[in-house]
């Protein structure tokens, strides 16, 4: 028989009582939990905490890493979520927030006010940011953030569709601006007007631009002394180079998909002379034209040719950089360039003081060592006889083998005054997503007679470019 209503009530009324009383006890627990717990921390001292806070803030400034988007997991938002006394010194220090160095906008006026509040810490320090501005979001918000801090700007990367920089007025001018990266998310129409709102930068000198021809841009050309470009066409690059006077420094990456019509517009043009450059890096293709067959460069101390040239013969080798070479044979120091599977030995003849080669394994299961073979000195004693340093990059430690240090062993002494001696060699493993910690390493071969080849002189790297594992 089922209890009566009334019995039913008064046991459920015994039961919340019950469950109250025993609420109550937690909740005196907990307090009192609290209080220990604050009495512990009170009386524990941290070797860390004893820190004077000069140091602590010095440590706090190398916690800081460059190119993480924003995020509570990264410094310096961690730095405030460890304690109290951490808390208050990391916004004690300005130098932590100075720089943004990537924030995707959502809400125009809560991400102001973030962003308002970020740099009020950062004292009288030069401003850094770096944000995506989608493109739903009206330009006069951007503009709006961009003239709030023009006076005090350092550096800006904006990323943002072409027609919304393209609203953007000049009204105000950023004097201290050095730094400038834009990128334009989606497809732009040919003819368009120029993008006027960096035109008043007297300080400017880096650019970096991607996807976004040169010729959309209003900017002091003259004044810039380094440039990385992106995904835009040889054309474009040359009208630009021939504005850019002062330039010493040009980096052009990716190849664009209408590269094959362009390059018609400047095929059968005599090679521009740029006489300020002395650093160049280019991607380069077996099956496209290279920018490096319409320039001349004078001054260049260092290139650096960037692609997959797996596939490469020494005819397309050759008809990519001899006569580029040889337009420049003399000033050039510093050559890094993917290995093909026949190392281009009549580059190296234009090349006689070359001092720094850096050498980037291919990425398939390629045979290189004739192309190993052609660096010894016992076998083309005169090619490249200025070398000071061989680097071989994203490469296993199980390739020094017996080609390899036969080259390092011929090269170890000096021959005479013409011929120098090697004095380091770097080997710098491949990157891996198979591994814990992103790198590939395999059992390093021949460690007895890279021991020798140190105790001669020469200084060895093998490793992250980094940290450096040879023992």
């Amino acid at each position: 028989m089922l209890p009566n209503v009334n019995e039913l009530r008064q046991r459920l009324m015994d039961l919340d009582a019950t469950i109250a009383h025993h609420e109550g006890i937690v909740e005196g627990l907990k307090q009192d939990r609290d209080i220990v717990f604050s009495q512990l921390s009170a009386s524990v001292s941290y070797p860390i905490l004893m820190l004077p806070n000069e140091i602590t803030a010095e440590i706090f400034n190398w916690c800081y890493v460059s190119g993480l988007r924003l995020a509570p997991s990264t410094a310096p938002m961690l730095l405030t979520r460890i304690c109290h006394a951490w808390r208050e010194l990391a916004f004690s220090i300005p130098a932590l927030w100075h720089k943004i160095d990537e924030v995707e906008l959502t809400d125009p006026v809560d991400d102001a006010d973030f962003i308002a509040t970020w740099f009020s810490r950062a004292g009288a320090l030069p401003l850094s940011l770096g944000m995506i501005y989608p493109e739903h979001l009206e330009s006069h918000h951007l503009q709006s953030l961009l003239h709030c801090h023009a006076q005090r700007w350092q550096s800006l990367d904006v990323a943002a569709h072409v027609d919304t920089l393209l609203e953007l007025d000049n009204s105000k001018p950023f004097p201290g601006l050095v730094e400038l990266s834009l990128a334009s998310l989606g497809q732009h129409e040919q003819d368009l007007s120029q993008v006027e709102a960096f035109r008043h930068t007297p300080s400017l000198r880096r650019l970096s631009i991607d996807t976004l021809p040169p010729s959309l841009l209003d900017l002091p050309w003259t004044q810039l002394t380094k440039t990385t470009f992106r995904f835009i066409s040889i054309a474009e690059c040359l009208s630009f180079l021939r504005l850019a006077t002062s330039l010493s420094e040009f980096y052009r990456t990716g190849i664009p998909e209408d590269e094959e019509g362009d390059v018609e517009s400047v095929i059968g043009r005599a090679p521009f002379c740029h006489d300020s450059l002395d650093s160049l890096l280019v991607s380069v293709s077996s099956g496209a034209e290279s920018i490096l067959h319409f320039l001349t460069v004078p001054r260049l101390k260092t290139l650096e040719l960037q692609g997959g040239w797996e596939t490469c013969t020494q005819l397309d080798t050759g008809r990519l950089a001899v006569p580029f070479f040889s337009r420049t044979c003399s000033t050039l120091l510093s050559l890094k360039f993917p290995m093909p599977p026949s190392l281009p030995v009549h580059w190296f003849q234009l090349l006689p003081n070359l001092t720094t080669l850096e050498l980037v394994y291919p990425a398939e299961p390629l045979s290189v060592v004739g192309a190993i073979r052609a660096l010894n000195r016992g076998t083309t004693p005169d090619l490249l006889p200025k070398l000071r340093g061989l680097v071989i990059s994203r490469c296993g430690s199980n390739r020094v083998d017996k080609d390899l240090l036969e080259v390092l062993e011929s090269r170890c002494d000096a021959g005479d005054v013409q011929h120098g001696r090697l004095e380091s060699f770097s080997l710098f493993w491949p990157q891996s997503e198979i591994f814990d910690d992103g790198v590939f390493r395999l059992p390093l071969l021949n460690v007895g007679r890279l021991r020798r080849l140190a105790a001669r002189g020469m200084r060895i790297h093998i490793g992250t470019s980094t940290q450096n594992s040879f023992y």
